[in-house]
């Protein structure tokens, strides 16, 4: 079995998804009110008659999608019209405790779409520290937000209430682009660095630095996305190498896997990374306008999303966060027979479906492939007529230390 993507042909996927089948395991009030959408059909990757891994459920571009329908007395009081607050270019993003936090690159601060409370609100976009262009942001399990300032060069840190705490400047030089956090340690790429800076979350203080500019595994031209596993393991998208390494917590690297090419395992635009607690690594890439799915030893085992109009199509994708909670606010967008184990949020920066949110998981006990075949969209088939499928991802593993 695999995850159907969009990248290639569905013929070069299946020689790749064998043994899917067992990878996919498993300050708000509380009620479930995410508006209902009338979606145009049931997107599943992968394509039947495959068992279907991965669920489009649905997609917010503006405050409208989340606002509270009004009523009558407040249409007589104050009219129809009611001011939307438009996404206009998503680029990091993460949904945590039942509201989607979007760093937008053409406006102020992080716009936060609370879908519990039914409400949107910026934060940092105001007062006197204000974030001059938000780009990514991590969030951690204490409800602390560390976003990445590019115009500041610096780490913004707001508390749990959404409220600035601090900041945490780099160098003069930095440029800043990714973040994710592990334990009391951030990791920071610095594509003009080209490294990966490691900061401790409660001081700034740099820790170290993993990588250095080279072409060699080890490291970077372009360092972009970075993501950690359960085990502390850092992964690294290099958008200009068009390959993602893995590097040991110490910073000693344990493999690297990716060429350019538009095949299973490959890349030419690689974005942002997550990793869910089955240890899978989601790796968008904008110019396939997909995810790809790899398994904790770098082989390709399937993917989503894809270029069109359908339902669960993407635009130039670059954020991407996997989460674990949460799952009763979309429940009345999965189909019947679909059992959630985790979500996946994913942003694109054109398009109609800004912020996409995805379901991972597997048939319930009972139903069977046909039970999801009624009400299917048909989703992109691949991006090269003709293209050959590879036999496996261009991985290589570190040496040994000697």
């Amino acid at each position: 079995m695999l995850l159907g993507i969009s990248v290639l042909h569905r013929g070069a996927m299946n020689l790749l998804g064998l043994g899917l089948l067992g990878i996919f395991l498993a300050g708000c009030i509380s009620t479930p009110i995410v508006p209902e959408v009338k979606p145009k059909g049931y997107s599943f990757w992968p394509a039947a008659p495959d068992e279907p891994r991965i669920q489009y459920l649905v997609s917010f571009n503006s405050s409208l999608d989340i606002a509270k329908e009004q009523s009558g007395f407040e249409r007589a009081v104050y009219g129809e019209s009611v001011e939307a607050y438009s996404l206009n270019k998503p680029y990091g993003a993460r949904l945590w405790n039942g509201c989607i936090y979007v760093c937008d690159v053409r406006a102020a601060g992080v716009t936060i779409l609370d879908l519990r409370l039914r409400q949107t609100r910026i934060m940092g976009g105001a007062g006197q520290i204000k974030i001059g262009k938000a780009v990514d942001l991590v969030i951690a399990p204490d409800g602390t937000k560390y976003v990445i300032d590019s115009v500041e060069r610096a780490v913004m840190v707001f508390t749990p209430q959404e409220r600035y705490r601090t900041m945490y400047r780099l160098s003069a030089e930095a440029n800043p682009v990714g973040i994710a956090l592990f334990g009391d340690r951030l990791y920071i790429t610095d594509f003009k660095l080209a490294a990966v800076r490691v900061l401790d979350r409660n001081t700034g203080s740099e820790i170290m630095q993993i990588g250095s500019r080279g072409g060699e595994d080890g490291q970077f031209i372009g360092p972009l996305g970075v993501a950690v596993d359960r085990a502390g393991n850092i992964f690294v998208s290099d958008t200009l190498k068009c390959r993602v390494q893995k590097f040991s917590p110490d910073g000693t690297l344990l493999s690297a896997f990716g060429t350019t090419g538009n095949r299973p395992g490959q890349f030419v635009r690689p974005k942002y990374m997550a990793v869910g607690s089955d240890d899978q690594l989601h790796v968008v890439d904008a110019a396939f306008n997909n995810v790809q799915v790899f398994d904790p030893q770098g082989n390709v085992v399937g993917y989503y999303g894809g270029s069109g109009t359908f339902p669960g199509a993407m635009d130039l994708p670059v954020g991407i966060d996997v989460h674990e909670t949460d799952f009763d606010l979309f429940a009345k967008f999965v189909h019947p027979a679909f059992e959630v184990e985790r979500l996946i949020l994913v942003a694109s920066q054109f398009g109609d479906q800004k912020i996409s949110i995805f379901a991972m998981g597997h048939l319930k006990p009972g139903s069977t492939i046909a039970d999801t075949l009624q009400g299917r969209a048909l989703t992109a088939p691949g991006v090269v007529p003709g293209s050959q499928p590879a036999t496996g991802p261009a991985a290589t593993t570190a040496p040994a230390k000697q």
